[in-house]
């Protein structure tokens, strides 16, 4: 996995640097200056100017994000489940939109809508975890499936939970910023604490 390759870099110029960005594969979409020292760790936050929500990764090193994989779903897939979660948090939108997948993808390679703008964005004034720990994290749900849910469990409540260790989401309305989402936490915790248990 590129994390455990980047481990000891504290930063990754990979802006200024042809072999992580290919002249055939330099994104659309503004990227902030912030993204050029990016390091592991890193909170990446992909800002859709249409619908004023965000994709939200966490940075590995070579120029790529792990994250919750709705990328990989049309604009209009994204759009649908969106609203309907937020018109109606009850709602089995799941039922009609697939389930996402953790992957890792180069951020020039993560889909979003021309226009998006890409920065680093720690925002959350939480403290995070060591990197040792960030990396276990994302070894641990790389590849794993779960059901997206805009208001229980989107990409920012899984990049928040591998950065700081509490899955947080500040594009809820009427939320209070900063709070973790108590439910969701406990459910990624276990996980971790399966993983743990399962190697001693």
């Amino acid at each position: 996995m590129r994390v455990s390759a980047q481990q000891g870099h504290s930063r990754d110029m990979y802006l200024n640097q042809s072999r992580h960005w290919p002249a055939s594969s330099i994104p659309a979409s503004p990227i902030d200056q912030s993204v050029s020292t990016a390091q592991i760790g890193d909170l990446i936050e992909f800002a859709n100017p249409w619908t004023g929500l965000s994709l939200w990764g966490v940075y590995v090193g070579e120029g790529y994000v792990i994250h919750f994989g709705i990328g990989d779903e049309n604009t209009t897939q994204k759009v649908c489940r969106s609203f309907i979660q937020l018109l109606s948090p009850k709602s089995k939108a799941d039922r009609i939109l697939k389930k996402a997948r953790i992957c890792t993808q180069h951020i020039s390679e993560v889909k979003v809508p021309a226009g998006t703008r890409i920065r680093v964005n720690n925002n959350h004034l939480l403290d995070p975890a060591p990197q040792e720990v960030i990396q276990q994290r994302c070894e641990t749900f790389l590849h794993q499936e779960f059901c997206y849910d805009m208001m229980k469990f989107n990409s920012e409540h899984f990049a928040t939970f591998v950065r700081y260790g509490k899955a947080v989401c500040n594009q809820i309305p009427f939320k209070k910023k900063n709070e973790a989402h108590v439910d969701t936490t406990q459910t990624l915790e276990m996980i971790m604490q399966q993983r743990t248990e399962t190697e001693t």
